[in-house]
């Protein structure tokens, strides 16, 4: 009896993970690693090359965007709409707004009459077939607009006269996104919003934004091209408003009860699981840019 006392009261070993869950983690790394590396490359490539290979490159980037926002958003429900409208709108509002870098005859006043245009044609043809529901088409239809097709085609928009402001708001990006974690997994205890992401903590949220102000002061020493004060406040907006991006895009996923937006990116799931937190940021960062001058 005092012998099977000591062997309860010994440690349990942990069990070790079987070969082909080694082997599908291992898998799993480099599809990811693989997934990280052609992202990263393509971005930066095209930002050297300049706004209209810029253009050319997000443009599917774009519209397979939309696509995934609206196979979310009308997730088990029966009066889903045709994915062709929001498919067409997002592409010419990104051509509309991307084409403000390359044509300087076109001026915000006029992309945003087209956008203005092309939602009361929408409402119209919405009224005329007797949709059951209207006004959550046109909303829909306008979350494309705002949420995809405008941070999207904002991206010519950083690549002038050069890439170094693209590619900073990039790093600060990615920065961020390398500090919450961080800083998360190991002194992480207090959750930032439990209800829409439990993974996610103040102390990493408080460390991504440190981190990211440390990125932007080594930005204006190695890129001058904005000033201390414009780098540093472009990281703490850029950091704020990407975790609000992601958070925004976990809590559609978390209401429609799935993991990922997509399966287009091997490792990383969709457009939107990779480009949540670009989604706010780009427009943030652009807005501080213009009213630090």
């Amino acid at each position: 009896m005092a012998v099977a006392w000591a062997r309860s009261s010994l440690p349990v070993p942990k069990a070790r993970p079987r070969p082909d869950q080694h082997r599908a983690a291992v898998n799993e790394f480099v599809k990811r690693a693989i997934t990280g590396a052609v992202y990263v490359a393509l971005t930066l490539g095209a930002a050297f090359a300049g706004p209209r290979t810029t253009l050319l490159l997000f443009l599917p980037v774009c519209v397979i965007a939309a696509r995934e926002l609206h196979t979310l958003y009308w997730k088990d429900t029966d009066n889903a709409p045709s994915i062709d409208r929001p498919t067409l709108l997002s592409m010419l509002f990104y051509l509309a707004i991307a084409s403000m870098a390359i044509v300087p005859a076109i001026t915000a006043w006029q992309v945003a009459a087209c956008a203005l245009v092309l939602l009361s044609i929408l409402a119209f043809d919405l009224m005329r077939r007797g949709t059951p529901t209207p006004a959550q088409e046109l909303g829909a239809h306008a979350l494309t607009l705002l949420l995809i097709a405008l941070p999207f085609g904002l991206v010519p928009h950083f690549i002038d006269p050069g890439p170094e402001k693209f590619v900073g708001f990039m790093v600060l990006l990615w920065t961020n996104d390398t500090g919450a974690y961080l800083v998360g997994r190991s002194i992480g205890r207090h959750k930032l919003m439990p209800s829409v992401s439990p993974g996610k903590t103040i102390e990493g949220l408080l460390g991504g934004v440190v981190l990211t102000l440390v990125a932007g002061w080594a930005l204006w020493h190695f890129w001058p091209v904005l000033t201390l004060v414009q780098w540093l406040v472009c990281a703490a907006v850029v950091s704020v408003f990407a975790t609000l991006g992601d958070l925004l895009e976990s809590a559609l996923k978390r209401a429609r009860g799935v993991k990922d937006s997509g399966t287009i990116l091997p490792g990383h799931g969709g457009i939107l699981d990779r480009f949540d937190g670009f989604l706010l940021a780009a427009p943030a960062m652009l807005v501080c840019i213009h009213l630090c001058r």
